[in-house]
């Protein structure tokens, strides 16, 4: 499961259309969890602004995404949950919504418009007073703990390919996608050979990656490279062990 969706991250970090990244990783991730549809929703809770940025399948591209944000976001349990606090745990619609959701309002505008019954968050990292994040959706089965372990694993790898688009984008930096797929599994821990085998190529190869990584932060080891890509906001930070 973990390798999976690892895999699909390492293929993004080296790809060579950034467009491509979040519908790619919507379509993945409606196939492993499995679910019926994502959506990745950007939204201000002060602004009550928010839209939906991407999503799969191809038919939500024509549904009614942004305005049903904009009617309903302030009172979607999950929405509500993650724009007022500082979690970012993924939950599921069971975990956060009181019995009312259920007859809400905005609960039957959702599932008449795209078919929602069950679901579950994974947020991105985001500023205080804003939602960035993929909601999943499928009809009528729960998500289960595996679910959740999943998502879990999928939320962190989501937030560094977030920051890795960003930076294709928009950051003045020449370093190529595959120096940053290198950087990456430096900031794991991965030695050059273990690189080399999950990325498909040579030891040599990974080195000569590296130091081209480490000439560009202007870094002498791996430890001041990776604090260096972090200030930049190249990579995300580490989860927080306590």
């Amino acid at each position: 499961m973990a390798k999976r969706i690892h895999d699909l991250a390492m293929d993004i970090l080296t790809a060579r259309e950034p467009v491509r990244v979040w519908p790619l990783l919507m379509e993945r991730l409606t196939a492993d969890l499995p679910g019926d549809l994502a959506v990745l929703i950007d939204l201000d809770w002060e602004a009550g602004t928010g839209r939906a940025l991407t999503g799969a399948p191809d038919w939500l591209h024509e549904a009614p995404l942004d305005a049903l944000i904009h009617s309903h976001m302030r009172v979607h349990p999950l929405l509500r949950h993650y724009a007022q606090t500082a979690d970012r745990t993924p939950l599921t619609l069971d975990d956060v919504a009181s019995d009312d959701w259920w007859d809400s309002e905005a609960y039957w505008a959702g599932k008449e418009a795209i078919g929602i019954d069950r679901q579950i968050a994974l947020p991105l990292r985001s500023e205080p007073g804003r939602f960035r994040g993929v909601i999943m959706s499928r009809e009528g089965v729960g998500y289960a703990s595996a679910d959740l372990e999943y998502a879990a694993l999928a939320r962190s790898l989501l937030d560094t390919v977030d920051v890795h688009a960003a930076m294709m984008r928009t950051v003045d930096s020449d370093i190529t996608p595959r120096e940053m797929a290198v950087l990456v599994l430096l900031a794991e821990g991965l030695t050059a050979r273990a690189i080399g085998s999950r990325l498909g190529i040579k030891e040599r190869t990974v080195v000569k990656h590296k130091e081209n990584v480490y000439r560009k932060l202007s870094a002498n080891d791996r430890v001041t490279a990776i604090g260096k890509a972090r200030r930049l906001g190249l990579l995300t930070e580490p989860p927080d062990s306590g």
